[in-house]
């Protein structure tokens, strides 16, 4: 596989545009392979990201460089390889604590019977950023995706968890009880 591989040196002051190029290069899925030495597929998605950074290094006072590598030796691309996809193993096992974290929460507010209608829109707001999550990082893997299924199980039982929840709220909601008691 053909890597993009980019380096920047940017002021220590101010911060901004170091934190700022750092949290990109994380937020792409790139892993470092030294100091100041960051790998990404090539990819055009990750060529008009790396473009990108460039401009934002140079703006900021500093200076990078960017160019296309293919590893000599095939233990240099195993260890590229193998470096991005444990990068993304750990991205998984994340999605797979936040998935696990929400359906605990879930389940507290459940069995505290705490259905008000803020609770209800903050816990599917948590469930669609574990979803969003998971989405970054399926589009940034590029190998065969180890913990893929397993965060997805993850999710989908939090979602079904989620369901449970929303009709415990909605039985216990007065206007739906006096509605169905109306009805009988």
């Amino acid at each position: 596989m053909d890597w993009l591989l980019f380096s920047y040196r940017v002021p220590a002051q101010p911060s901004a545009v170091r934190v700022a190029v750092w949290r990109d290069l994380r937020q792409h899925g790139a892993v470092g392979l030294g100091t100041g030495l960051y790998a990404l597929p090539d990819r055009d998605t990750y060529i008009e990201v790396v473009e990108q950074l460039t401009e934002r290094v140079t703006q900021g006072g500093g200076s990078a460089i960017s160019f296309r590598a293919t590893a000599l030796s095939e233990a240099d691309e195993r260890t590229i390889a193998d470096t991005f996809a444990a990068a993304r193993r750990e991205e998984y096992l994340q999605v797979v604590k936040s998935a696990r974290k929400l359906r605990e929460h879930i389940a507290q507010e459940d069995e505290d019977r705490d259905y008000r209608f803020a609770e209800v829109e903050s816990l599917e707001e948590e469930l669609q950023k574990v979803r969003r999550q998971l989405a970054l990082v399926v589009m940034r893997d590029v190998g065969p995706p180890a913990n893929q299924a397993e965060a997805t199980t993850a999710i989908e039982q939090a979602a079904t968890r989620l369901q449970t929840y929303l009709e415990n709220a909605y039985r216990h909601d007065p206007e739906h009880r006096s509605n169905t008691e109306s009805h009988e």
